[in-house]
C-alpha cells in the first residue's frame, strides 16, 4: 500500500506530478487520499494507458452473436459443421480429463459420501450400547473421557477410510 503520492510515484516508477494528474483524472477509480493498493493502481494505469485489453475480444464476440463476425458470410451448413466440430473437440477434452482422473461422476461421489456418513452415524449411534458395560459405575469425568476417546476412534477410522478411498480412486477407475 502506498501511503503518499510520492510513495505511489516511486513504486510505479513515475513522477509525482504524474500521480497528481492521475488522481485528478475523471477515470481515477480510487480514493483521492492514500493509502492506495499499488498493484491495483498499476493495473488501472495499464488499462488507462493502453485501453482495456479485453475490449477487442468483447466487441468481436458481440459482433459474432449478432451475425456480424468473421463467419457472417458462411452458410448455415458450414456453421452447423463448425458447431459440430467444436462440440466434438469439447467432448474429446472432457474424455481426456476423465481419463486423467481430473473429472469424476458426481452422483457416484455423492453416493459414496452418503454411505460413509451413514456408516459413521451408525457407529456413533452404537457407542452408548457398546460402551455401557464399560462405563457402569465410573465417575462422570471418566465417562466423558471414555466416550470422547471412542468417538475420536470412530472419526479417525472414518477419516482414514475416506483418505484411502480418495487416494485409490475408490475403485471407480476407468479404462
Amino acid at each position: 500500500m502506498a501511503t503518499s503520492m510520492r510513495d505511489l510515484a516511486r513504486r510505479c516508477g513515475v513522477a509525482e506530478g504524474t500521480v497528481r494528474k492521475w488522481t485528478k483524472s475523471h477515470d481515477w477509480a480510487f480514493s483521492l487520499a492514500p493509502p492506495w493498493d499499488v498493484a491495483k493502481v498499476k493495473a488501472w494505469r495499464e488499462i488507462h494507458r493502453h485501453g482495456d485489453p479485453a475490449a477487442a475480444y468483447r466487441a468481436k464476440a458481440m459482433a459474432a452473436e449478432r451475425g456480424l463476425g468473421e463467419f457472417r458470410d458462411t452458410s448455415a451448413l458450414t456453421k452447423a459443421r463448425l458447431q459440430a466440430t467444436i462440440e466434438r473437440a469439447l467432448l474429446l477434452r472432457q474424455r481426456r480429463l476423465v481419463e486423467a482422473g481430473q473429472l469424476h461422476d458426481v452422483k457416484e461421489c455423492e453416493r459414496r459420501r452418503v454411505q460413509q456418513i451413514m456408516e459413521v452415524r451408525n457407529r456413533l449411534m452404537e457407542l452408548p450400547k457398546s460402551m455401557a458395560p464399560v462405563l457402569v459405575g465410573l465417575p462422570a469425568e471418566r465417562i466423558e473421557d471414555e466416550m470422547t476417546d471412542a468417538i475420536v476412534v470412530v472419526l479417525e477410522e472414518f477419516a482414514g477410510g475416506a483418505d484411502a478411498q480418495d487416494n485409490d480412486g475408490g475403485g471407480d477407475e476407468q479404462d
